[in-house]
């Protein structure tokens, strides 16, 4: 009897090491095939406002956003062109993005922001800042809730869709087909001659 308790009493921990070196199955972590996840892929998007409607760029392209600061003009650029600013030792040209966008400029004002974004130009890697009214969110997007601009017939591709959240409708833009390679390297080129007025000038704040 005593040996029939002590074996019933070893059965457990040999069943515990079992179960510790095959766990259950629901409880397995276990590669999905692609394209079988359960939920739709979202997006991170950076909405801001141009006047009083909201736009969004993909948040991958943002490296920060700035108070707006005075600009050191850039003379014989495009209007949309407001200047360059120093960011921590690097002079960084200064978009309007309302007037690239053949809009009004932008008036300055204490909501006024600077998005500051990486773009390639000509394979290598340029920094702009992005001037607008005010930044308003981030925002998670699924890219099932992103519906197609309507055809406006005016060979539009800077709009790559447009998304409704909280019942605001949110304009989606492609910042690499608003500002095209040659007009980063236009304003690239200037940046070398105006370095050092920039950094020394009053908008070499840090």
């Amino acid at each position: 009897m005593a040996r029939r308790a002590t074996s019933t009493k070893r059965t457990p921990r040999r069943a515990s090491k079992d179960a510790a070196a095959n766990p259950p199955a629901e409880k397995r972590l276990l590669p999905q095939p692609a394209g079988t996840t359960t939920e739709a892929p979202l997006e991170q998007l950076l909405t801001f406002l141009i006047g009083d409607d909201e736009y969004g760029i993909s948040i991958l392209r943002v490296r920060e956003i700035a108070e707006y600061r005075t600009l050191t003009p850039v003379p014989m650029t495009a209007a949309w062109m407001r200047g360059v600013m120093n960011l921590r030792g690097t002079v960084v040209p200064v978009v309007d993005l309302a007037a690239r966008l053949g809009m009004e400029p932008t008036t300055v004002s204490r909501r006024t922001c600077l998005i500051i974004v990486e773009m390639d130009a000509d394979g290598e890697r340029v920094v702009i800042a992005v001037m607008v009214d005010a930044v308003s969110r981030v925002v998670d997007v699924s890219q099932a809730d992103i519906q197609e601009p309507p055809p406006f017939g005016l060979g539009i591709d800077f709009v790559p869709g447009l998304v409704r959240v909280d019942e605001r409708l949110i304009v989606l833009l492609d910042l690499a087909a608003i500002l095209s390679s040659t007009d980063i390297m236009d304003a690239a080129t200037l940046l070398p001659t105006l370095r050092d007025q920039a950094a020394g000038g009053t908008d070499a704040h840090q």
